[in-house]
């Protein structure tokens, strides 16, 4: 049973992957105001159940089951706080998470960080080939992937469904409504950090607390690759983000996070095969999200430039 004082979230940062949801939810997660708990990701409205050979390693920072009580103990001591959250980017993808969302939280605050998809297809690789899951080349990973008859979140990488925005936006904006649900661009987010959190802190009806510019400039989760990869992998592996945050000291976390002794070589570039695939996808897309939201978004065509 869920103790006392717990209750569903009353808003989600739904995603998309690859668009500074994590840097959101740490920012927000330093308001007074609001309360999102230690586990990031829950995904417990997603169809998003890792299969055993992993279950154990990302349960312990990504996944809650779809177990009632059980999630709702991530919530336990929250109804203090004016705004409550959920941060699972799998529920901008997953079909069935928006009616199930609104099922148990129909007046939820929805925000949503839109990246450009070709851009967002390859920072999600960049991030698995950091963290070893994996290994071939861009152009050759998008075709392995992209024949994977499975396509859930665990069994396939999803490169190209991630950024299919259209129909994912619908979803929410006919069960939500389109004043209850906040479109964000991940260029914002680097260029105007400030302006981004006042909009959302708008939103979800707290105050538009600045915070101090060294953190919202702070991008979480950008690629860097590791000098040594291997003791990398292997650190993250046994040592959660849930401990880390709990027992270093901010100075030691940030050390080990973006010290340039620890990191180095370029980020590998995007090759222009992949591009140019990639493009040819997206740029439908892109108009459909352009009309459904009746404006104009070049940052989602960044790369085209």
């Amino acid at each position: 049973m869920a103790g006392e004082g717990s209750t569903y979230p009353n808003f989600f940062v739904i995603g998309a992957m690859k668009a500074g949801t994590t840097s959101l939810y740490e920012h927000l997660r330093k308001h007074p105001q609001v309360f999102l708990p230690e586990l990031k990701e829950p995904h417990y409205f997603s169809d998003c159940v890792p299969p055993p050979h992993i279950r154990y390693e990302v349960a312990r920072d990504y996944y809650c089951s779809r177990n009632r009580s059980e999630y709702l103990r991530l919530y336990e001591g929250a109804t203090a706080f004016p705004a409550i959250g959920d941060a699972s980017p799998s529920y901008l993808w997953d079909e069935n998470a928006p009616g199930r969302i609104h099922a148990e939280c129909p007046r939820a605050k929805i925000i949503v960080i839109l990246r450009d998809p070709v851009l967002r297809a390859h920072s999600q690789y960049l991030m698995n080939l950091l963290g070893g899951s994996e290994s071939l080349p861009f152009p050759q990973a998008l075709k392995e992937d992209g024949a994977r008859k499975v396509r859930t979140w665990w069994a396939a990488r999803l490169y190209v469904d991630l950024g299919l925005y259209h129909d994912q936006l619908r979803r929410y904006l006919d069960l939500f409504g389109s004043d209850n649900v906040l479109v964000l661009l991940f260029d914002d987010l680097k260029r105007n950090p400030e302006e981004l959190f006042s909009r959302v802190a708008r939103h979800i009806g707290i105050d538009p607390l600045v915070l101090p510019p060294t953190d919202l400039s702070e991008v979480h989760n950008s690629y860097r690759m590791p000098r040594a990869s291997g003791f990398y992998r292997f650190a993250r592996r046994t040592i959660s983000k849930d401990w880390r945050r709990r027992v270093l000291p901010a100075p030691v976390q940030n050390f080990l996070r973006y010290s340039p002794l620890l990191y180095g070589r370029k980020k590998p570039p995007l090759d222009s095969e992949s591009r140019r695939i990639l493009q040819d996808i997206y740029d439908p897309e892109i108009s459909a999200v352009e009309k459904l939201l009746g404006r104009k978004f070049p940052e989602l065509r960044k790369s085209w430039v």
